[in-house]
């Protein structure tokens, strides 16, 4: 089975222009989703799906640079972007990670693929009120992304989402991660982004270690 990781990133952030290239310890944010998607063993390849617009050009050259793949696809059409992934990977799952969640757990994403790989459903997320914000992983059928597509969707998972029969979707949580639902571990304003820097400093980049710190 070909598992894909494919790891969306943007610099046009309105909240925090260029965040995903910004240093976290001795890290940028994009780099440490990377490491941690190619440390999950579920993952086969990672792809990182780029925009297209001018300014992502340093994000081709990170990905040059470091001898990650990527693909460039349309800045607003998301759906179109993961779909390129899909399709020139030829993967069985692709599992959508963004790259402005740099303590996303490695577990987590095997987690989430043993899970979809286990199940009959079509789409599986661990995108719950119980789950921490910053961890989310989507596994996804490369057919779901195309139907649609045909629909004339641009994102690839709101739909399934909300008409779970349809599309066949499992929500699935971490129990042991029910103690701290309500920290965030995403990187999407400057307070964000200073809080994990405090963190990291405070506690280094085991992911408990940062919730909890953040929690308290």
């Amino acid at each position: 089975m070909n598992v894909v990781a494919s790891i969306q990133a943007r610099l046009g952030s309105t909240r925090l222009p260029g965040k995903v290239l910004y240093p976290l310890g001795e890290k940028r944010i994009l780099e440490r989703c990377i490491d941690r998607a190619k440390q999950a063993d579920s993952i086969d390849k990672v792809v990182v799906a780029v925009g297209d617009r001018p300014e992502n050009d340093a994000l081709r050259e990170f990905c040059d640079r470091y001898n990650v793949s990527y693909s460039v696809g349309p800045e607003d059409d998301l759906l179109s972007r993961h779909l390129s992934v899909s399709k020139e990977t030829d993967c069985d799952i692709l599992v959508r990670i963004t790259a402005d969640c740099p303590f996303l757990p490695s577990q987590e994403i095997d987690r989430v693929v043993n899970e979809h790989s286990s199940n009959d459903s079509r789409y599986t997320t661990n995108v719950t009120d119980q789950m921490p914000i910053g961890t989310a992983v989507d596994a996804i059928n490369p057919d779901v992304l195309e139907e649609l597509d045909e629909l004339g969707e641009t994102h690839p998972v709101k739909r399934p989402r909300s008409d779970t029969d349809e599309w066949k979707t499992t929500f699935t949580s971490n129990e042991s991660w029910s103690s701290v639902p309500d920290v965030d571990l995403a990187v999407d304003t400057p307070n964000d982004y200073w809080t994990l820097v405090d963190a990291l400093d405070a506690v280094g980049d085991d992911f408990s270690e940062v919730a909890d710190w953040i929690s308290e």
